[in-house]
């Protein structure tokens, strides 16, 4: 084994991560780069809002196990996994319920996200992605609650029409990874006409336990499996309208959560099963009325559920807990264009969201004892119900772009222990930006907009344990708001450029954990009482600098640095999980056009500015989390129906753990994919 890595190493250089542009013999170039976070398609360049962009050719290369896997590279992104199959992003030092994900333009979020980390994004199979677009430090306008932090979109796999006959296409894809930490395979085909499309796949994954770096032992239980399926279809109705239609199926079975059986709380946690499903059906439809220039419907129906298995280490019997979610969906926008330089997107969407939720007790006898209630109150509900406008407006070197969106929700809670609750929180947000083009090279942006996170099933209701910590329900919760202030720098010419972003968000309504009382006790079975209050005000600031020079044809260089600071006003001391400085640097060579050798490092520095409660959680090291770097190599060959990729991360074996982690990340591995399409 140790002769073939020593091959791969000789024979590969690494690969770059090029977020923005793809570099190859057939380059894109910036100017060509087309986004839809900001809910209408605008060139890269010209767009207001920090983006970080993973493209579908990129995807292919990493061959990513996970989507977390597959964004753990984009500049501005700081992927913190609690266990294997979590991966929680952090965008300008949020994560959790104040980041926004959202699949082909439908919320991920739901109401029973929680605070900090948490697992959802692992749920969407990086194999049916072809595009993600990170919005840093917007999105609360365009999309509404929790998009504090910034904004995840994620597109999957388009079908192409064909304008020739018929056709049938497909592929099939393998991947391994040494010490058995990943077997995946799937298997796609689709069929395209003239008015026609559809493409659907189906994937299987085996991840076996973490193989740390040098002198770290195995993490026995980390490994998992899973499987999912999705299907794409459209039709082409006439040349002005066309009919989506998806459905999405990803289900992970047996997951653990490591630190909590390595801590000897437990001996058995796990996710089992962990799923999440999604149907769509979009309508579009263009006409030459400049008001009503394109015009789009969406209904969507999409279902969570998990099941927590927790023994504790001294118990004879297991606790078991389910939740399920069941989202429905509405958006209507209408695209205006009230000339070539004044585009408005203007709309109303809502979603209703249905919880179960119970728990249980199975004896050593196989008994199994219901509970009075599960982690939040059965058949709770919250509906979001939204009206937005956003405008760009073009004149000569001066891009403006403004929208205004209100919020209404409510929260119906039934607790059959802390009784009925009634909540109707509402919010209005704004947004202001404009960028001013200084010469053909230079552009310089400002941008201030506000956010909110309207309070959720989770925050108001949740009861039982979470994390370290034992919740019990607050109805007396408030939204959070953020009042986010941004410049930019970008400069372009021909083979380079560069970016610099900076930034400060002021935050206000915080919710956050709190020790407390219930029943006259401070703990349950030894875990500390937590609700959760409105009690912090914070300040999160930053910078994100970017650098890409493309020297030839066949080789480039590419670097980014992000550095945040978090800190909480009320506390007096640092925002919790703030990621510390970190970055990548690396570069591509490409000797001819079907090949290429790549080398990247990702670095990061120690983190040791803690909030108390980074300093209570046993995940973090005291003092804070040392620094590291990961060395990784990779190639990538393409010949006619085949697609071959290697890799060999972190070269020098390096043990170290992403700051608020769980779990610690992989040592040296090789893996290799094969692709065969027809």
């Amino acid at each position: 084994m140790k002769k073939l890595l020593l091959l791969v190493f000789l024979l590969q250089w690494g690969w770059l991560r090029a977020q923005i542009v793809s570099v190859q013999t057939d380059t894109i170039t910036f100017d060509e780069v087309v986004i839809v976070a900001q809910r209408s398609s605008e060139k890269y360049y010209t767009s207001l809002s920090a983006i970080s962009l993973l493209q579908e050719k990129q995807i292919r290369q990493l061959s990513p196990g996970t989507l977390p896997e597959a964004m753990e590279r984009m500049p501005g992104v700081w992927m913190q996994r609690t266990n294997l199959g979590g991966g929680s992003p952090f965008i300008r030092g949020l994560t959790g319920y104040q980041t926004l994900i959202l699949i082909d333009g439908i919320r991920l979020n739901n109401a029973t996200f929680r605070s900090g980390p948490n697992q959802y994004l692992n749920t969407v199979d990086p194999l049916m992605c072809s595009k993600i677009e990170v919005m840093r430090g917007s999105g609360s306008v365009q999309y509404g609650s929790d998009a504090i932090g910034g904004t995840v979109y994620i597109q999957t796999i388009e079908p192409e029409y064909s304008n020739q006959k018929p056709r049938i296409t497909g592929s099939v894809y393998g991947k391994w990874m040494s010490d058995s930490m990943e077997k995946s395979t799937r298997a796609q085909l689709g069929f395209s006409s003239k008015k026609l499309a559809l493409v659907s796949g189906f994937s299987i994954k085996k991840f076996g336990d973490i193989h740390p770096g040098k002198q770290g032992k195995v993490l026995s239980p980390t490994g998992y499996s899973g499987f999912s399926g999705d299907l794409k279809l459209k039709i082409k109705l006439d040349h002005s309208k066309e009919m989506i239609f998806a459905i999405q199926h990803d289900i992970q079975q047996d997951v653990p959560l490591y630190h909590q059986i390595q801590s000897g709380t437990f001996s058995l946690y796990s996710f089992d099963p962990q799923q999440r499903s999604l149907a769509y059906l979009k309508f579009k439809m263009y006409t030459s009325h400049p008001l009503f220039s394109e015009i789009k419907a969406t209904i969507s129906i999409q279902s969570s559920f998990e099941q927590r298995n927790k023994r504790k280490s001294d118990a004879d019997h297991t606790d078991v807990e389910k939740d399920g979610v069941t989202t429905s969906g509405f958006i209507l926008e209408n695209i205006s264009s009230f000339s070539e330089k004044w585009i408005a997107t203007t709309g109303v969407e809502s979603y209703y969201d249905h919880i179960a939720s119970s728990a249980s007790t199975i004896l050593t006898d196989g008994v199994s004892q219901e509970s009075e209630r599960g982690l939040y109150p059965d058949n709770s509900s919250m509906l979001s119900t939204s009206l937005f406008t956003i405008h760009k407006i073009e004149q000569g070197r001066l891009t403006i772009q403004t929208g205004a969106r209100y919020n209404f929700i409510e929260l119906v809670v039934d607790d059959p222990m802390f009784g009925e609750s009634h909540i109707t929180p509402d919010a209005l947000v704004g947004l202001l930006s404009a960028g001013w083009a200084l010469s053909p090279l230079f552009r310089i942006s400002a941008s201030a907009n506000t956010a909110y996170r309207a309070p959720n099933i989770s925050d108001v209701s949740s009861f039982g344990i979470a994390d370290f910590r034992y919740e019990v329900p607050n109805f007396g919760l408030k939204p959070e708001k953020a009042f986010n202030m941004e410049l930019g720098f970008q400069f372009k010419r021909e083979g380079w450029f560069a970016s610099l972003f900076l930034y400060r968000n002021l935050l206000t309504d915080l919710i956050d954990n709190v020790k407390t009382i219930y029943m006259g006790q401070d703990s349950i079975d030894g875990i500390q009482v937590y609700h959760r209050e409105n009690i912090h005000r914070a300040i999160i600031r930053g910078a994100e600098a970017e650098l890409t020079h493309v020297f030839s044809s066949n080789l480039s260089a590419r670097a980014y640095a992000i550095y945040t600071y978090g800190f909480n006003s009320e506390n007096n001391e640092p925002i919790r999980r703030i990621p510390p400085f970190n970055g990548y640097v690396g570069g591509i060579y490409r000797p001819f056009r079907q090949l290429s050798f790549d080398v990247g490092m990702m670095f990061a520095s120690s983190q040791n500015r803690l909030s108390s409660g980074d300093k209570d959680d046993d995940r973090i090291a005291d003092g804070g989390t040392p620094g590291w770097t990961s060395v990784h190599i990779e190639s990538h060959f393409e010949w006619k129906i085949l697609k071959f990729n290697t890799g060999l991360e972190n070269i020098f074996n390096t043990l170290y753990r992403v700051h608020g982690s769980g779990v610690d990340a992989p040592g040296r591995r090789f893996w290799v994919s094969l692709t065969i399409g027809f």
